[in-house]
Parts: C-alpha cells; structure tokens; sequence
C-alpha cells in the first residue's frame, strides 16, 4: 500500500498521521439517558475490506418490545415537540411520548439533522457557566452538506461523502439519497455480469494507460495469428496446444474482461449522477472518472482510494437502493451508539485466537451476578436491529416507504423510542476501564541494505488497540481494533536534509488524564511550507490559502477527531507531575493507513472509532469539562512568492477524567537481531548528502509527536 492516495489530493507527511492526504476539493459536507441499555453501531466500514457487507434484516420485534410500545397511548397533538417520538407498531407508525417511553424504560434515540457526538457536545464550567464546543457547528453542517470543513458553504452541486472520515450523513441527506436513486435505473443499464468478471481493473496514469492499451491491441492481435496457425478454436485452446503462450493468453484475457467491466463501471457512475459523461474521455481512466469513482467508495463506504478493487466493483454490482440501505444502517447504529453509550460491536469476538485451525473463536465472557460465564455481547449490532425494527426498516423498499412519509423538515426534531437489549452487569456511571495496546511484531533494524535494497521485515501480529473492564478480578474486552505504532519514518533536521528516523512509540504504564475534541497539531518548524497551504474555491476562483486541514480543527487533521493524550506520572521537584511526551491515540482521516503502515509514534484509529471511544469513555468515568485551551500560536511563513498568517486560537475543547484512565502500551515481539531502536537519523537510500554526516537527532516531545506540542 503506499504511503499517498492515488487522488484529488493535497498530500504531506504530518505528525502522528503518517501520510496524510487531503481532497482538493474541500468537504463541504440530546443528551442520553442514564438508563438506557446500549447501542453502538459497529463500524461496518472499519471492518469491511471492499465495501460494507450485505444489510441483515432487522428482526421481529419480540413480545415484550412489542407489548412496551402498545401500552404507550398516541401522544396528544398538543404534546410540546421536544417530548415527541415516533414508534411503528404493527406497521403503523405513531407518535408517542417521549418522557412516558423513558419512564418505561425505552431509549430515546435522536434521529435529528442536528445530533452531533457526546464528544462535541457543549458543557459546563464552574457556577454552570457555559462552555460552547465550537466544532459541533462544523461537524453538524458537514453532516448536513451545508459546509465544508472550514464552516463555509458547499460550493453548487457539491456533496460531502465523509462516512470514512467519522462524519455520517444526517437522515435529511440519507432522505434526498434514496428520493434520487429510487428514480435511476441502473439495474437495467449496467451488465453486472461483466462488472463482476473482473477481480478488479488496473488503472494507469495518462501516458501509461495509452502505452498499455496499445499493448493490449498488439498482444491480441499476434495471439489471433497463433490461434489461426496452430487451428485453436479459442485462446485457452492455443495455451494447451502451446504452453509458450500460456502467459500471454493469461495476461489478454484478464485485461480483456478489465477493459469489459471498465465500459460497466462508466455506465454505473454516469447513472449514478457521480460522473458526467461529458467533461470525460470514454474508456479512460481520466480525472473525471477517477474522482467520480473515489465519490462512489465514500459514499458506499469501500476501503479504497479511487482504485477499482473487487470490492469496487461488487457495490457497483448492488442496486442503488441496496447500498442506500447498508449506508443507512451505519448511520443508525452511530446514532444507537451514542444514545445507549454503549461500544460492544464484536469485535473483541474477531480478535480471539482460535483454538485449532478451523475450528471457532473462543468468545470472549464475563461473570454475571449469579456467577456464570456470559459472552461479551455485540450490543451495537443487537441495538441497531431494535432500532430498525422499531422503525420498520426491514428492507430498502421499507426505508424508502419511510424517507417518502416524512419530509425533509421533520428531520429537525425526529426522534424515536426503542427498547434496547440489556447491559451488562458490568455497566455502570463510573467503570473501571483501562486500555491497552499491543505493538504487536517490531522491527528496529534499519529495512534498508548498504547498497540500498529493501529488506523484508514481516509481521504476522500487526498493533491492536483494546478496551478492557475491570469486573470481579477479569479483564473484560469490550473492543478490539486494528490501530499503529511508530516506525521508520522520514524528518527534516536541522541542516534541511530529509533523513530517516525511527519514531518510537512509548512502552509502559501511561494515562488519558485530558480528552481533546477537535484537537489541533501545531506544525514544527521543521514542516514543510508546502504542507500549509492549499487552494480553495473562493468566490469563483481557487486561490492559496493557509492550509488549516493539516493542524485542524477538523476531520482530516494529523490528529483527526479527538485524542486521547498519554501522560507519564514521573518525580518532578521532590513531588509527582503528569508528564506530556508527544503520544496520542487518536482519530485519523488516513483510513488505508490502518491496514499496516507506521505512525510517528501515536496510535491512530478510524475517526469513527475515535469518536465512538472516547463518547463512551466520557459516559462511564467522571469528567468534567475544561472547554477550549487557550492557544494564541501564530506563525508567518513566505511561500512562493505570498506571505501567508496562520493563527491557531485554541488547541481544541477539553475534557478531564478524574481520575484518570490507565493506558499500558506492551512492548510486542521484538524482530530481528537488534533490539534496540537506532536513535540517529540515518541517510536515504539514493540520496547524495555531499559527504555530510546527520546531525544530532532532536529530543522531547516535539520530536516524538512530530508538532509543537
């Protein structure tokens, strides 16, 4: 995987965010009850590998669910709308009371175009004074493709696909998805038989693409000439009769059902309303399509940036409605999440060792009251199924049904009652939670030889990040996801030569004392000016702006969403101070860099994940808020021939957990003979240094985190 999307992208290298890549086109894009049962959505994208998987049906409701929602009268139409909810009850939908259902013991889940994470929701300083959280404007208009991620309006015809980014869309915008696909007939104009003879389609760049082409026409040809000479009725005819043909044969075939389902994949995306057909070139893989075909996995949640994966090309190959569906489910379970501060999504199941090849993962358990082992329960999917159920999403056809009874305006208060599964014993308003992270295999040797040749540094067991609950003398898993650790990476020292260094990643007893939404990242010194700045449609023109994407606030910042600051307790002044080296986890826009490449030494998540961790802890441990830390940075930088001002005023909203929550980071398998990490910079491979040697490394936190922290 390469460090750099293949995309309409501003690319640097930053911080704990390793590759970090932003579109040129900018994103434009109630407090929960302590009684309710639970409820995250699993982040079906930060499982799937091409695409979100086939949408299980919501279940029946049970009996008793069924019986709650009967007893609850239809609410009077006097009823004050902040007390409104709305149930389907044997297919029929009404409108309840609120406060009546939460007195039952139902959820109240808010379905509004103005919901926003616990993270970004405001809070109160001493004497109750207000501490507004300002991003949630920003997140809240993103959601709603009103703006782009400075706050500013979406230029016409623009839509934000930031479900990848840890934005979903809001129900108005989920509403005017399936009204327009429901009116497109692709079903019939896309031959998805074609679409799906194809592992995927390899694409090239202009140049490459007509070399490879003609290739293609000339490889066909001289096959056509030795099939007619050696009288082979098909190509893998000849291949028998000739085995020297075998590999063409192989390679013509392949790119002659690319070049099939290439033609497919246009007629999808033009259909799609994703590509006009006019500003591209047919058969080419031209910027146009290229960005029309990146709009189609970010609205459909497929792991891939713009290429044309096997996963691509199977959502191509589901109706417009179906994916519309998925989509929706991942929205409702983000909204279930947040309204049952819950975060089981089974996941702590998938990381389990099996206990013999072929045979099931050993499920993880807890002790209930009566003392017997219970399996850790995938709440999110559990809750999700209640939520559509209650609703009567049991179908996309079903959630058309419902997107077409409520108009856009009813989305500003909607909100709906479900009785969600029961916690967990182990749930509680303060829980003992503690996280831990495993580095996984780790490599200090220097990957590259004397003579510049890559080595091979395997690892079998990649870092993982798991969250874990303390219960009756067991460590409990609740999650377990894939996250990073610190490597090679590259840094400019103090001479203005680009070496590499190996950013390590702290083991040992940490904490997370402060929680930062929306955190910002301070450029060093040492990044370069062309990371800052960017172009941005302004009034008709693109002109260069300072490039507040990279430090943030906002969702494709080096520390995404929200981090979680690791802090040391060490002797200071013949006492104990929480010390700040640099380390985070945190939320990371960077979505492909999960599969297996390095941080600078932080531990990214999805953002999704990000937000859904640290909402949940900010639910189950005392907090208070702190609200925006003052900052005042302001650096003035000269860059071709413009001299930009780049002002930061806070460094994001913060929350204090007291106390604070424990975060061990294990060393992992050490590979290789040395083991130890290299502390100097070393030189890159092919580069003339002119016979100079690297100067001293730089230390502190600074160093590690890659910012001015």
């Amino acid at each position: 995987m390469q460090d750099i999307f293949p995309l309409r992208i501003f690319c640097a290298v930053l911080a704990c965010a390793g590759g970090v890549a932003c579109r040129d086109k900018q994103a434009a894009r109630s407090t929960p009850s302590p009684s309710v049962s639970a409820v995250p959505a699993a982040a079906s994208a930060a499982k799937t590998t091409g695409g979100a998987k086939p949408t299980r049906a919501a279940p029946p409701v049970d009996g008793a669910a069924k019986l709650d929602d009967e007893l609850l009268p239809e609410a009077s139409s006097r009823l004050p709308p902040e007390r409104r909810a709305i149930a389907v009850v044997d297919g029929k939908e009404r409108v309840v009371d609120a406060d009546l259902a939460r007195e039952r013991g139902l959820v109240i889940v808010d379905l509004s175009d103005d919901f926003s994470p616990t993270i970004f929701q405001d809070g109160k300083g001493a004497g109750g004074v207000p501490l507004a959280n300002r991003y949630r404007a920003v997140f809240v208009g993103l959601a709603n493709d009103r703006t782009d991620g400075d706050g500013d309006p979406l230029p016409p015809g623009e839509r934000n696909y930031l479900e990848l980014y840890g934005v979903p869309p809001s129900l108005s915008v989920m509403r005017k998805r399936f009204l327009e696909d429901s009116g497109r007939a692709c079903e019939g104009t896309v031959d998805t038989a074609k679409l799906l003879a194809a592992d995927g389609i390899e694409t090239w760049g202009k140049t490459t693409e007509k070399k490879e082409i003609a290739n293609h026409t000339y490889r066909g040809q001289r096959l056509e000439v030795a099939q007619k000479k050696l009288g082979a009725a098909t190509l893998e005819e000849l291949a028998v009769k000739d085995p020297r043909y075998a590999g063409e044969v192989k390679t013509h075939l392949r790119i002659t059902a690319e070049r099939a389902a290439f033609v497919e994949v246009e007629k999808r995306l033009v259909c799609e309303g994703l590509l006009d057909a006019s500003k591209h070139k047919e058969g080419s893989y031209d910027m146009p399509m290229r960005n029309a075909a990146l709009d189609f996995q970010q609205k459909n949640a497929v792991f891939a940036q713009a290429d044309l994966t096997r996963g691509t090309l199977e959502a191509m190959a589901r109706p417009l409605l179906e994916n519309d569906f998925q989509a929706l489910r991942r929205v409702l379970a983000e909204r279930a999440a947040g309204s049952g501060r819950i975060i089981e999504d089974g996941s702590a199941i998938e990381a389990m060792p099996k206990a013999r090849k072929n045979q099931p993962r050993k499920v993880p358990t807890y002790k209930n009251n009566a003392g017997q082992d219970v399996a850790v329960p995938d709440l999110v999917g559990q809750a999700t199924d209640a939520l559509m159920a209650r609703l009567g999403l049991r179908t996309a056809q079903d959630a058309l049904a419902f997107f077409q009874r409520h108009a856009e305006t009813d989305f500003r208060s909607l909100r709906a009652v479900v009785r969600f599964p029961a916690l967990p014993e182990y749930y509680g308003p303060h829980m003992d939670l503690v996280a831990e992270i495993d580095r996984g295999d780790v490599w200090y040797s220097f990957p590259w030889s004397e003579k510049g040749e890559r080595r091979g540094q395997y690892r079998d067991r990649f870092p993982s990040f798991t969250l874990f609950v303390n219960w009756r003398g067991e460590k409990v898993p609740l999650v377990s996801w894939r996250t990073t650790v610190g490597g090679w990476r590259t840094e400019v020292a103090s001479d203005g030569q680009e070496y590499y260094r190996y950013k390590e990643s702290d083991v040992g007893h940490r904490v997370w004392r402060h929680i930062v939404a929306a955190p910002v990242w301070l450029p060093p010194t040492s990044a370069p000016l062309a990371a800052m700045v960017k172009t941005k449609w302004v009034a008709g023109g693109y002109p260069k702006v300072v490039n507040y994407d990279e430090t943030g606030p906002g969702y494709l910042s080096a520390y995404g969403l929200v981090a979680g600051i690791h802090e040391q307790l060490r002797s200071h002044g013949g006492g104990l101070a929480y010390f700040d080296n640099g380390i985070r986890t945190h939320g990371s826009f960077d979505y492909l860099s999960l599969r297996g490449r390095f941080s600078h030494g932080c531990h990214r998540l999805y953002n999704n994940l990000a937000v859904r961790l640290f909402s949940f802890v900010l639910g189950h441990r005392r907090a208070k808020a702190l609200g925006p830390m003052a900052l005042g940075f302001r650096r003035t930088f000269y860059w071709e021939g413009e001299v930009y001002d780049m002002r930061l005023p806070t460094r994001g909203f913060y929350f204090q957990l007291d106390p604070p929550m424990p975060v061990d980071t294990l060393k992992g398998r050490i590979k290789g003979q040395l083991k130890h990490p290299i502390t100097e910079y070393m030189q890159k491979p092919g580069v003339d240094y002119g016979g100079a040697t690297p100067p001293p490394v730089s230390g502190g936190p600074d160093s590690k985190a890659g910012g001015g922290q």
